[in-house]
C-alpha cells in the first residue's frame, strides 16, 4: 500500500537526483551509457537519506529478464512495474546481459530519471538489427597487432579466420583483436542474411567483447 507519507518523501528525493553521467563505453557501437553501477550511485543516497529502501525482485521470463523495481518506507511501498528485456540467446551471459539493461532501465523508469543513453541504446539496437543487402564482393581485412595478416573474400570466410585468430591467443589478446577489427566486424555482421547460421557467431562476440556485459 502506497501511503502519502511515501509519496512525500519519494518527491523530496526525486529533487535531489540529477541527471545520470554517462562512466562507460561501448567500443563496437561507439557510444557511452549509463552503468548499472552509476545508475544506482545517483539515486541510492537521495532515497536512503529520505527513509526509502529500493528493492529490485526478478520474476520469471520464458523469454529474457523482467525485473521490478519497488520502494519501501514510511510505512508503505510502492511499485514501478515490470520491466522485460528479451535476451539474445538461451545462455548465463545472454540472459545475464539481459538481467543487467532490465535492472538498469527499470530503476530509472522508476526514479524518473532521463539519460541520452536511453537513446544511444536504442539507436545501437536499431543499427545492430539492420539488415542490409549483401555485398559477395566485399574484401575484409584480419588485422593483428596492428598489421594487416590477411585479405578474405565473403564473410564466411572472415569469420572463420577470425575465429581460428582469436582462439589461439590469450583472453587479453582476444579483446584487442576485436577491437582491432570492430569495423569490419561489423561490417560482415550486417552483410549476413538474416538466416545465415553465422550471425550467432557474430553476436557471440559482439555480446563478449563491445562492453555490454552482465556488470554494465
Amino acid at each position: 500500500m502506497t501511503t502519502d507519507t511515501l509519496i512525500i518523501a519519494l518527491v523530496k528525493a526525486q529533487k535531489e537526483i540529477d541527471h545520470v553521467v554517462q562512466d562507460a563505453k561501448n567500443p563496437f557501437f561507439k557510444s557511452n551509457y549509463a552503468s548499472l553501477k552509476e545508475v544506482f550511485d545517483s539515486v541510492k543516497k537521495p532515497m536512503n537519506d529520505r527513509g526509502i529502501y529500493i528493492q529490485q525482485e526478478s520474476h520469471d521470463c520464458d523469454t529474457g529478464a523482467c525485473v521490478e523495481t519497488i520502494f519501501y518506507g514510511h510505512g508503505g511501498k510502492m511499485s514501478a512495474g515490470k520491466v522485460t528485456i528479451p535476451a539474445a540467446k538461451h545462455d548465463p551471459q545472454a540472459y545475464g546481459s539481459a538481467l543487467s539493461y532490465a535492472k538498469r532501465y527499470s530503476l530509472l523508469m522508476a526514479c524518473g530519471v532521463a539519460t541520452k543513453s536511453e537513446d544511444d541504446d536504442a539507436e545501437a539496437a536499431m543499427q545492430r538489427n539492420k539488415v542490409e543487402p549483401v555485398n559477395l564482393k566485399r574484401k575484409y581485412v584480419l588485422r593483428s597487432n596492428g598489421a594487416a595478416r590477411n585479405s578474405y573474400d565473403g564473410t564466411n570466410q572472415y569469420l572463420n579466420a577470425l575465429r581460428d585468430l582469436m582462439t589461439s591467443v590469450d583472453e587479453e589478446k582476444r579483446m584487442a583483436i576485436f577491437a582491432e577489427n570492430s569495423n569490419d566486424i561489423e561490417k560482415a555482421y550486417n552483410d549476413l542474411t538474416p538466416d545465415d547460421a553465422n550471425r550467432t557467431s557474430y553476436e557471440t562476440l559482439i555480446d563478449k567483447y563491445s562492453g555490454e556485459k552482465a556488470n554494465s
